[in-house]
């Protein structure tokens, strides 16, 4: 990592943390997830980004993975914890950040479980902590809550165009002993649940990444190696009808399922993305 690719970094949390509070304030009870998204969306490529993946709208015990699809019907009821997860890359350089939004607010125990556990590991992170460190500090920090972290999900290392890579974050002390250093970029993201605190795949949530970027060359020029939507399929291309038929029959495209609780408990998430550069720590999607 150089300087530039930090400065990289940087204007993409920039616009990720921006993202969020604009996400945020759009989200309404009533309101469409596909419009929100699409929205979202549009505001990050107003702002000079590109979206890192298709917005995130997980709601109650959907930990992750469900993003609105073509003339989806969904909408935002008052009982619902929506995860909004969101990412933004400049040049390939990815900001990766998720909130949790209550709008019974009846659930802020739990919302502050996974708020809190990221606090806390943001206070402690330094170059040479181990995965394991991390971890403890984040069951620890759920725990006090009451509540269970999802022992299998994880935060995740970064590289350009690529948004899991390298290591992975455990949200429990699972005994790695690899350390985080110098030039390197991840994402951290406690996720809280009253349930098991484990998660299966459920049908598909309507999110996409090319395998073989050979297989389809048109697909891999708009969105490289990253996660993508459904919609927008229909929004780039002339014929999506056909493209999505050829996408949803290759083994060679990954389909993203719903990761649910496996006993439907709620879940929620926070998550920031930090950089180490020159012994520094930069949570480049933490707004200023």
């Amino acid at each position: 990592m150089d300087a530039e690719i930090l400065e990289k970094y940087l204007r993409a949390g920039k616009i990720a943390s921006s993202a969020i509070e604009y996400g945020k304030s759009i989200i309404k009870v009533g309101e469409r997830a596909e419009k929100i998204a699409d929205e979202i969306d549009s505001f990050i490529i107003s702002k000079g980004g590109k979206p890192a993946f298709p917005v995130n709208l997980s709601r109650n015990d959907e930990a992750a993975h469900y993003s609105p699809g073509f003339n989806d019907d969904r909408r935002i009821s008052n009982n619902d914890i929506i995860k909004l997860d969101l990412g933004v890359h400049i040049d390939g350089y990815i900001a990766d950040t998720a909130i949790s939004i209550d709008m019974s607010g009846k659930n802020e125990k739990l919302l502050n479980a996974s708020r809190h556990a990221l606090e806390n590991v943001a206070r402690n992170l330094r170059p040479g902590i181990t995965l394991n460190d991390i971890g403890e500090i984040i069951e620890n920090s759920i725990n006090f809550f009451n509540y269970k972290p999802i022992y299998n999900l994880t935060g995740h290392q970064l590289d350009r165009y690529i948004l899991h890579t390298g290591m992975s974050f455990p949200n429990y002390p699972s005994g790695e002993k690899d350390i985080v250093k110098n030039g390197m970029a991840f994402a951290i993201e406690p996720f809280a649940t009253d349930g098991m605190g484990l998660i299966k795949e459920g049908k598909f949530g309507n999110i996409l990444m090319l395998m073989d970027e050979k297989e389809f060359p048109e697909v891999y020029e708009k969105y490289h190696s990253l996660p993508f939507s459904v919609r927008w399929v229909y929004r780039d291309f002339s014929q999506p009808e056909k493209i999505m038929e050829k996408l949803m029959n290759s083994r060679k495209v990954k389909k993203f399922g719903i990761l649910v609780e496996k006993k439907h408990g709620n879940v929620s998430q926070h998550e920031h993305t930090f950089v180490i550069f020159n012994d520094r720590i930069y949570i480049t999607t933490l707004l200023k």
